[in-house]
């Protein structure tokens, strides 16, 4: 029994790039980095070639889970994923979507040139806007799952790796995506091909939960993780 899939194809000038979200990438802290106006041309150049040279694709399948514990069991033959920080998000969910998703080669293809050529500025800055874009390929990917089920809620995006959902799954979840047919893979040591890619599941849920980023993650000493001043939880910044 294999996951029915769809591939959906959205233009990269429909995605919801967060420009705060590429100067993010590139180290800017608001009322302490100066922006100079070519530093402002920068940003704004990179972010127009990645939009430019992207193209967006992504696979998407519908899949019944059974969750205990600490064990997410699909009905797909040999597809079982052990986490507990995954059984925890997916707590009261009886159905996930798989998504595989990529942006191509094109961002990464581009950026390598722009340093050849030894514009390291601009290609830092295009590397940075693929880099959001790809988060914003996610966002665009929720918010059409959530057209498709009005009434139900959508747990975060997840993935192998986040957590304490073993890195090995990886190869599993590309496989019952279908993600090679979008081109998609990865390396001997769990490295997404094209880099400007993602990989995971959402869990529908019929009540509405609050989701708080890092503080669904068990993995305390992550250089990404960011404490809030309230409660001790954090967001993602992945």
């Amino acid at each position: 029994m294999a996951i029915p899939l769809r591939v959906l194809r959205p233009a990269a000038t429909n995605l919801p790039l967060d420009r705060e979200e590429v100067l993010r990438y590139l180290g800017y802290r608001p009322g302490v980095t100066r922006l100079t106006e070519r530093d402002r041309w920068l940003v704004d150049e990179g972010i127009r070639l990645a939009i430019d040279v992207a193209a967006p694709v992504a696979r998407l399948g519908y899949c019944a889970v059974t969750v205990d514990r600490q064990t997410v069991s699909t009905r797909v033959p040999g597809l079982v994923w052990r986490s507990r920080t995954l059984a925890g998000l997916l707590r009261g969910v009886e159905a996930v979507t798989v998504v595989a998703a990529t942006l191509g080669p094109g961002v990464e293809d581009l950026t390598r040139r722009l340093f050849r050529e030894e514009q390291y500025a601009l290609a830092t800055v295009v590397d940075a806007a693929g880099t959001a874009l790809v988060q914003a390929l996610g966002r665009w990917i929720r918010d059409y799952l959530q057209r498709q089920g009005p009434g139900l809620h959508l747990t975060p995006l997840y993935g192998p790796g986040y957590g304490d959902w073993p890195v090995e799954d990886l190869a599993g979840l590309l496989e019952a995506a279908g993600a090679a047919a979008i081109g998609l893979g990865a390396t001997s040591a769990f490295c997404l091909t094209p880099l400007k890619s993602l990989v995971g599941i959402m869990g529908w849920t019929s009540t509405e939960r609050s989701w708080t980023g890092c503080s669904l993650c068990s993995r305390t000493d992550c250089p990404y993780r960011e404490e809030a001043h309230h409660g001790g939880k954090g967001r993602d910044r992945r």
